[in-house]
Formats: C-alpha cells, structure tokens, sequence
C-alpha cells in the first residue's frame, strides 16, 4: 500500500516539475530580457515580473519530492 501512494506521490510531483518548469520557461525565461529597472516587462499587452523566477523553485521542490517519492516506493516504505 505504501509504494502504491508512494508511486502516485511520485507521479503527482512529476506532473506538477513538468507545469511548472513550462511556467517559468514562459512567463520568465523567453521574456528576461525586456525587464526593465523596476522588474516589469511588457509584452502584447500583458506584465510579465522578474519574480516570475519563483516558479523554478516550485519546480525544484517538486523535482525533489518526486525523487524521495521514487525511493520510498523502491524500498517499500520501511526505512
């Protein structure tokens, strides 16, 4: 039963490392160079902040959750 939740969990912060990484890649990444001196770029009438970069560690933390995930489920939950 726990390598079943642990899979799920796994697959659940895959997905989530997968949304996440794409945000940041297109809200920050493929606008950083149009910031100007107060964070902001606009482009085709919407903002786009430099804090956008938080998406990255959103994106971090699942990536990690998703590898503690994938060595509960091969180890079967005991520690």
């Amino acid at each position: 039963m726990i390598r079943l939740l642990a899979g799920i969990w796994t697959l659940a912060s895959v997905l989530l490392t997968i949304w996440f990484g794409r945000l940041f890649v297109m809200v920050y990444w493929n606008s950083r160079a149009c910031f100007d001196e107060n964070g902001r770029c606009f482009l085709d009438g919407v903002v786009h902040h430099d804090t956008s970069f938080i998406y990255l560690w959103i994106a971090s933390l699942a990536a990690v959750s998703a590898l503690a995930g994938a060595v509960i489920a091969r180890r079967g939950g005991g520690l």
